[in-house]
């Protein structure tokens, strides 16, 4: 059912400042043996009852989960090879170890297991976050039509609540210039989950596609009363510069640099804001600061989307 129009806007008006998210959790973690304790405390108990219990897979899978948060590749492996050694069929086990081989840099091992895991679930609904790891693990090495298929597979036995699964499927098909098909996934994706973070996701795909009036219509909407501004006037500076109207776009660009400058005195910057940033600057021109703040936010790890449009928009300044 489509939210109605009051619920549209309170959706809207969540969405401030929020920016779409490349990458995403598809699977629980286990739970922290007391919601104090850091990895290392965690690790510790684990390999002390794991002295007494030897033989408890989940034991070692949950080790593998702590190693994983310190950033611990190789023990994260060793864990879970144990682990599926005592239960060659624990697919979360078999999911966990697919991502950190690909962490690691090892795609074909990680297809090998992911495809394992898939080899072994009953259900086209289990077989759904495992087929949305393959799409990772193939978007990764630059295959984004193969990944697109696997998210297409995925997406009609999602729960429900995956909104990232539609941010992913989104990304990749803005990737591959399908604007259209993204804008309408990310439509029906919001419509079924009411998540801000996709009807946010959904206007940038309406302006990538050139549907500026439709578009022009949802961001006044959260202008009317949104507290952090310089997103969605990047937004509506998009819009403006897609219909002409160049002078307007610049005074939304100049208001929106001026609020990021002051938002980004923090001694660690928010990535997502240089990213903003950096598109601000590439729309208006300045192509030096926008690869100052470009790198700076690839660097820091902001969304690979906003990063694309940065590039975008920089190639544009050189045509």
């Amino acid at each position: 059912m489509r939210p109605s129009g009051h619920r549209l806007h309170l959706k809207a008006r969540r969405a401030c400042g929020l920016l779409v998210l490349v990458g995403a959790l598809l699977t629980s973690a286990p739970g922290r043996l007391h919601g104090h304790d850091s990895p290392e405390h965690v690790i510790e108990s684990l390999t002390a009852r794991l002295e007494a219990e030897p033989t408890r897979a989940d034991l070692y899978w949950r080790r593998a989960t702590e190693h994983r948060v310190l950033g611990q590749l190789k023990e994260a492996e060793r864990d879970l090879r144990k682990a599926l050694k005592l239960n060659p069929s624990y697919l979360a086990a078999l999911t966990d170890l697919s991502r950190v081989q690909l962490a690691r840099g090892s795609r074909r091992a990680a297809l090998r297991s992911i495809d394992r895991a898939l080899s072994q679930a009953e259900s086209e609904e289990q077989r759904a976050p495992l087929r949305m790891v393959k799409a990772d693990i193939y978007a990764n090495g630059g295959q984004y039509q193969k990944a697109l298929a696997e998210c297409e597979r995925a997406l009609p036995h999602a729960s429900g609540l995956e909104s990232e699964w539609y941010l992913t499927r989104s990304q990749l098909q803005f990737r591959l210039g399908h604007f259209l098909d993204a804008a309408t996934g990310l439509r029906e994706g919001f419509e079924r989950t009411g998540s801000g973070v996709l009807e946010a996701a959904w206007i940038e795909a309406l302006i990538d596609g050139g549907s500026f009036d439709e578009a022009a219509a949802k961001i006044r909407a959260v202008l009317e009363d949104c507290r952090w501004r310089s997103t969605w006037l990047i937004r509506r500076a998009r819009v403006r510069l897609g219909l002409g109207d160049v002078s307007a776009a610049h005074g939304d660009l100049l208001a929106a640099i001026n609020e990021l400058n002051e938002r980004l005195t923090a001694p660690h910057p928010s990535p997502e804001l240089l990213a903003d940033r950096a598109l601000a600057y590439a729309l208006a021109g300045d192509t030096l600061l926008a690869r100052q703040d470009l790198s700076r936010a690839r660097s820091l790890g902001a969304e690979q989307s906003t990063l694309h449009r940065v590039h975008v928009a920089l190639a544009k300044n050189h045509l």
